[in-house]
């Protein structure tokens, strides 16, 4: 009987705590792409968000400079790359002893309806300056004008956002998972 009555009495004091929480909008992990350039990334696509130190990520010869080296993560291995470089960013200097990497899920054809992201697909890494963290924003919030961003970004923005008087950047995570940069073959003949 006092169990019942204890939580009675919380209902009449805290009755916030007890009503049904409606929230709405879509998850974003937000990061630094460079010091100027706050951005988003879907978190459909998000598979974790890693501090790696340098030394747990492999260099491997003969890559193009974008490519930092390989990793694993939850029993895969995988890719990091600068995602700057990537996306025709002049390269910046990233803390040489962390990363700070986005491991997203990429697409294969062999991914069924259903399955959840990183079931049966392949990801990449993606360092970044600095992750900033999540945030729940509504579609409607997004915009098609992306302000002053260099060019060589266009084709992977999806819109902005504008929060707290300043506007972050979407990108696409299926333009970068098809950059032409990651399918540079240095050994190819012209």
């Amino acid at each position: 009987m006092t169990e019942n009555t204890t939580l009675t009495r919380l209902q009449q004091l805290l009755p916030q705590l007890f009503q049904p929480l409606e929230i709405s909008g879509d998850l974003y992990l937000r990061f630094q792409l460079t010091p100027e350039i706050p951005a988003l990334l879907s978190m459909d696509r998000v598979l974790e968000a890693l501090l790696v130190p340098a030394s747990s990520i492999s260099p491997l010869p003969n890559l193009p400079s974008i490519a930092i080296g390989m990793m694993n993560s939850r029993d895969r291995v995988f890719c990091v790359v600068d995602l700057g470089q990537l996306l025709g960013l002049p390269q910046i200097a990233i803390n040489p002893r962390d990363y700070q990497v986005i491991a997203i899920d990429l697409p294969t054809p062999s991914v069924r309806a259903g399955d959840t992201p990183g079931s049966s697909s392949k990801c990449l890494g993606l360092a970044v300056r600095q992750v900033r963290g999540v945030a729940r924003l509504e579609t409607h919030q997004l915009q098609s004008g992306c302000g002053d961003v260099p060019e060589c970004l266009t084709p992977y923005l999806m819109g902005s956002f504008i929060e707290s008087d300043r506007r972050s950047v979407l990108l696409d995570a299926d333009a970068i998972a098809t950059a032409p940069a990651l399918f540079h073959n240095p050994f190819a003949r012209s």
